[in-house]
């Protein structure tokens, strides 16, 4: 599958452009299939209409209208698409990271222990940042035209904006925190419906080395891991009273028959019987005398 680098990609998009900022008024058809994206610079992104799903090695997100992101440099897997007949559609700011640490060091935060990279912010948009959006916008559709500085000016604008709402968060994008484990990936993703390859793609591996890193760093392969993963995580939905039926689909079986057999072959008994014990208050002791 080709991969999408932007900001190249919205080249053909209505757009001021100065120095290495872009303000990009971006609307498209859109598609529900994903697509791999690589940032080439920092993000952010407000969409318009429609919805946006963006999946990042630490984590996932569904980004609609009244909410912003700011997505760091890096490999994405995004689907964006509008639900009516209108385009989908989307303001979007491309930065270097290097403007967004400048930022943050001319501002004092509190000292505290290093905390992992953050996969992106996602917050609610306020009235200053939707009447920033609206005067970008509008400048875009007058093809007005910025200097460098006065477009350093607008970014510092908004970098403060959201630096309001969430300093703390702001830090965790521009720091230099520590990269997601290659167990951490899967488990934020266990339950979202990317391929193995997908999930190499974040973490910037081809599919063979994500393989063969996951069985020397935890001793199985990361098919295995998510499998008894998700069937761990069906027994505490079966033990709040919810049925097999009602599960299997979620936990990435095709048929209730196929769910049904790979939780007894783990555990030794049946949803159905798991259920029944945690009605009951003995789940977990009926487990171990199960296995």
């Amino acid at each position: 599958m080709d991969i999408v680098h932007v900001p190249l990609a919205t080249a053909g998009q209505p757009q001021i452009s100065a120095g290495n900022i872009s303000f990009v008024d971006y609307s498209d058809r859109g598609s529900p299939f994903r697509n791999r994206v690589f940032f080439d610079s920092y993000a952010f992104s407000f969409v318009q209409h429609g919805q946006k799903r963006i999946y990042r090695a630490a984590g996932s997100t569904t980004l609609t209208e009244g909410y912003g992101m700011l997505i760091p440099e890096g490999n994405s897997i995004i689907a964006e698409h509008s639900d009516t007949d209108a385009l989908y559609s989307s303001f979007i700011v491309f930065f270097p990271g290097q403007m967004g640490r400048d930022f943050l060091a001319s501002r004092t935060l509190p000292q505290k222990p290093e905390k992992p990279e953050a996969p992106y912010i996602h917050f609610k948009t306020d009235a200053y940042i939707r009447e920033y959006v609206r005067h970008i916008r509008s400048l875009i559709q007058m093809r007005q035209s910025l200097s460098v500085e006065i477009a350093k000016l607008k970014l510092n604008e908004l970098l403060t904006a959201t630096y309001e709402l969430a300093p703390e968060l702001l830090s965790a994008v521009f720091g230099k925190g520590t990269a997601a484990s290659l167990q951490n990936l899967v488990e934020q993703n266990l339950l979202t419906p990317l391929s193995l390859d997908e999930l190499a793609f974040l973490c910037n591996r081809s599919l063979s080395s994500f393989k063969r890193d996951f069985m020397q760093a935890y001793g199985l392969s990361p098919q295995k891991y998510i499998r008894e993963r998700r069937l761990e995580m069906a027994c505490a939905e079966l033990a709040k009273g919810k049925l097999a039926s009602e599960l299997y689909l979620d936990y990435g079986y095709e048929h209730v028959a196929n769910f049904n057999t790979a939780f007894k072959r783990k555990f030794g008994v049946t949803p159905a019987d798991y259920r029944k014990a945690a009605g009951m208050g003995f789940s977990q002791k009926f487990l171990d005398v199960s296995q």
